[in-house]
């Protein structure tokens, strides 16, 4: 959202950066009971090898399982289709809140590394999953995002600048647009090391 009034010189710009409510936190995943047995699961995960299965009770998520896990337990020599999820599940959970910034989400996994996050509403209800493609897609939202804010300040500035010197607005497209190769030097130098 932009608000300007160039009139009097002044252009305030409104940004919001993404949240992790904004990624597809719907797929990649199923969810189950934790005394689900493996063996019900295993149909559902050879179709799509990648998923993971959120393990839960009453509201609470309290553990993941993916293919790799029914493996690692197959490979020490269990029955993996007599056991339940909750025997193998890994049950490092973060939970993040949906009006959680990219930004901070991303710094925030790549300190504690967590086995799964769970996404939140503002009643603590679970309403989503997020996945490897998910950080790999955000890492890609906030590089535009930051992107897009770097052009915005710089053609406040040259539109301002337009403005006190009253000279004829003919170029503004050059104007908002910019050279793009600085942008993203830019925001280069403001991407978070993850």
């Amino acid at each position: 959202m932009m608000e300007s009034n160039i009139a009097y010189g002044q252009i305030r710009t409104n940004m919001q950066e993404p949240t992790v409510a904004d990624m597809s936190i719907a797929d990649e995943h199923f969810v189950v009971k934790s005394k689900t047995k493996v063996s019900a699961i295993c149909e559902e995960l050879s179709k799509n090898p990648t998923n993971a299965v959120l393990v839960m009770k009453k509201d609470e998520i309290l553990g993941v399982v993916t293919a790799k896990d029914i493996f690692a337990c197959m490979a020490s020599g269990v029955n993996a289709s007599k056991i339940k999820v909750d025997k193998i599940m890994r049950t490092n959970i973060m939970t993040l809140n949906e009006d959680t910034p990219i930004s901070s989400a991303l710094e925030i996994m790549s300190s504690q590394k967590p086995d799964s996050i769970v996404i939140v509403d503002s009643s603590n209800q679970y309403i989503g999953y997020f996945s490897t493609g998910d950080y790999r897609e955000a890492t890609r939202k906030l590089e535009a995002h930051q992107l897009m804010s770097v052009r915005l300040k710089r053609s406040r500035k040259a539109i301002s600048k337009t403005v006190e010197e009253d000279e004829p607005a003919a170029d503004l497209l050059d104007l908002l647009l910019g050279d793009f190769e600085d942008d993203e030097e830019e925001v280069e130098k403001e991407l978070p090391s993850i």
